[in-house]
């Protein structure tokens, strides 16, 4: 940020020395179907990651049904003439993802050949899945020695979770079928398809790693015999290739967690249906093509690429296996470890969806919501509630998030369901909601009306945004209650839809009477808005960056003196060392004291709702171009003094939701109206 006007009067200059600059600082690639997923590590040049669901815990039986990761790793090989590499030994080129999808994209070069791989997920495989495709390309001017191509897959299908080992694995050659199939003690099965008839396939104890090291073919094998450590591969032969000649290939992974091997293999074979890997890989990226949705107006190339690749992490963050788990997204992809869907964060998420176009799947994620399994809190809540008091398990079941300070219990996610649900209604969503008004209506809106505190008029003390914990941490915090403003101001314009006008004025006045004692109760001395209760009145300690909602949505004027004097806050007590963005707060820890992307991106609005346009496309700007640089993911946080990406990356609702809601609020033709047309 070049400058900064404080209270529209002093300049703070910060020197485009003293600035971290947009830089590389991740070195992973993760793609999903919706099923499994799988990542690319660009530093060790191989995928390393394969999980059987996108979510972290399928039930609250962590020991017994944790989501396992298969892979050990897989990659490709070359051979020209006589000597052959593993790609692994190779340096990268390029890496990046084709922008807008969930394909990977690498690219070496090895004596005179470009050598392209695509790795990706399919979106039309009905279950966890893998492909691999190879473009080899003889850049030079004369005809290569002879090529070979090689592929090796390491899965380890042993016992244990989350991370199976590789004792007792087989692995078995179908000749009819053209493809190996993998089993063992862990109860999974895995198919490995090449597209087209392999010049050899080898398994252990004939090892491909060996084979190739060696600059030797691949030793046919048709039978591991039941062993530790068993790894599968495959050879193509190309012969010489004329200058400029390319050609294509590559391998399916399929998958059966009943570890039925038939299944796995005749899933992949009917899915491939004869295609080659050329056609493979166009059928997939003609599917995310057309999925899209146009981007805003006035979106630079830069903005326009991260946008994308925003709207394909959202889409890949969502579950797409049967009820009770689909529709539920989480809050990072895997490698990430926030895997898990937290209600607050999907609530984002859904809101970017909305704005990215696509209502479908929104209407799935709130859907899976309203279905989902609650009650174990009751008690912290006061009455029966519809939504998680945190986040869930994969199979829908509420979850909280226990540590030695009690469980998280977060009044925020009723008032942000709230909000997201209206964004959805807004964007000319249908009306699947009214099925659900009961539930809405007693179990989240009036939820939020008995939860408010008697003297305060806020709402009482939960573990927030921040997600503090409970015994004696809670307070009474400025988000929770922002939440639950705006959230009701979006239930009653449903129930005035609904023509139930009595409850609409309830639901609104009881908004506006949040809203009044945020400004009566939170507003520091310098005009900022505080934290919470309890901090304010203690004196210190009250910065908290997450107030920027306020502004954001439609509570406070960002232009008014508390709003304007909030913003100064953040400029003046919550900019890190490196000069870009934003603390969470001033409580002082490690995660407290990172710069954090998804109050970036919230402050982006409200500056530029402040009119101080400059700050926040500087903002954006820096978020955009720290995106480019690292596969076009937006990370959960930065460094506070290197701006290296930190913590769970990519996020989605905190990262591409926010992300897409940013540069859609910005290319908007008019700022929104204030909450409930106060």
């Amino acid at each position: 940020m070049s400058r900064f006007a404080i209270a529209g009067t002093a300049l703070v200059l910060w020197t485009a020395a003293a600035e971290a600059q947009p830089h590389h600082s991740w070195d992973k690639m993760t793609t999903t179907n919706g099923y499994g997923a799988a990542t690319y590590d660009l530093a060790t040049r191989r995928l390393d990651s394969f999980v059987e669901h996108l979510y972290k815990y399928p039930t609250s039986d962590v020991a017994a049904t944790q989501t396992r990761d298969f892979l050990y790793d897989s990659y490709f090989g070359v051979r020209v003439g006589t000597a052959a590499t593993w790609l692994t030994e190779v340096p990268v080129d390029e890496a990046d993802y084709v922008v807008g999808t969930g394909v990977m994209r690498v690219v070496q070069r090895w004596r005179g050949l470009r050598l392209e791989q695509h790795f990706f997920a399919p979106w039309d495989h009905p279950g966890p899945a893998l492909c691999m495709t190879i473009r080899v390309v003889n850049e030079g001017s004369s005809a290569s020695g002879a090529v070979s191509l090689f592929s090796i897959h390491n899965v380890h299908a042993g016992s244990g979770r989350p991370e199976p080992g590789a004792d007792g694995e087989r692995i078995v050659w179908d000749g009819v079928d053209g493809s190996y199939v993998e089993t063992g003690p862990g109860g999974a099965a895995f198919a490995y398809r090449p597209f087209g008839t392999p010049s050899r396939h080898a398994c252990s104890p004939n090892n491909p790693w060996s084979a190739v090291n060696a600059g030797a073919d691949l030793v046919d094998t048709d039978d591991s015999g039941t062993r530790d450590d068993a790894v599968a591969g495959f050879q193509v032969d190309l012969g010489p290739l004329p200058a400029g000649a390319a050609v294509e290939w590559g391998v399916g992974i399929g998958f059966d967690a009943g570890g039925s091997a038939a299944a796995a293999r005749n899933r992949l074979r009917d899915w491939l249906a004869g295609r080659d890997a050329g056609a493979v890989l166009a059928d997939e990226l003609a599917g995310w093509e057309a999925w899209h949705a146009a981007p805003p107006a006035g979106l630079s190339a830069d903005e326009t690429a991260v946008w994308r690749q925003s709207a394909a992490v959202l889409r890949m963050a969502q579950v797409r296996e049967p009820a009770p788990a689909g529709g539920q997204i989480l809050a990072s992809l895997p490698p990430g470890q926030w895997n898990i869907t937290w209600l607050r964060d999907m609530c984002y998420a859904l809101v970017g969806l909305v704005h990215a176009g696509h209502r479908e799947e929104a209407r799935a994620g709130f859907v899976f919501l309203l279905e989902g399994q609650t009650g174990e809190y009751e008690s912290y809540v006061g009455r029966p509630h519809r939504l998680s008091v945190t986040r869930y398990f994969g199979n829908g079941v509420e979850e909280s998030d226990w540590n030695e300070n009690g469980p998280n219990i977060e009044f925020d996610g009723f008032g942000l369901f709230l909000w997201a649900l209206g964004e959805y209604v807004a964007a000319g969503g249908d009306g699947f909601w009214e099925g659900y008004w009961p539930a809405i209506r007693d179990e989240i809106a009036e939820v939020l009306v008995a939860l408010r505190d008697p003297a305060t008029g806020l709402i009482s003390a939960d573990s927030s945004i921040w997600e503090v914990h409970w015994n004696g941490r809670q307070k009474r915090y400025a988000y929770t209650s922002l939440a639950a403003a705006r959230g009701l101001c979006e239930a009653s314009r449903l129930a005035r839809r609904r023509g139930e006008s009595a409850l609409a004025d309830a639901w609104e006045a009881a908004a506006l009477g949040i809203r009044d004692a945020v400004i009566e109760h939170l507003v520091a001395p310098d005009f900022s808005l505080a934290q919470s209760y309890e901090e304010l009145l203690s004196g210190a300690g009250y910065r908290d960056a997450a107030v920027v909602e306020a502004l954001d949505w439609g509570l406070v004027r960002p232009d008014g003196p508390v709003g304007q004097a909030t913003l100064d806050g953040f400029l003046l007590h919550l900019t890190p060392p490196s000069g870009r963005g934003f603390f969470r707060n001033d409580d002082g820890g490690w995660y407290d004291s990172q710069e954090w992307v998804v109050i970036d991106l919230r402050s982006a609005i409200a500056f530029r709702r402040a009119g101080r346009a400059g700050v926040a496309a500087d903002l954006l700007d820096w978020i955009t171009g720290q995106a480019v640089r690292n596969q076009h993911l937006i990370a959960e946080l930065h460094d506070a003094a290197s701006s290296d990406y930190q913590g769970a990356v990519p996020m989605v609702g905190f990262g591409a939701g926010a992300y897409v809601v940013a540069l859609a609020e910005r290319a908007a033709a008019a700022p929104a109206a204030p909450c409930c047309g106060d």
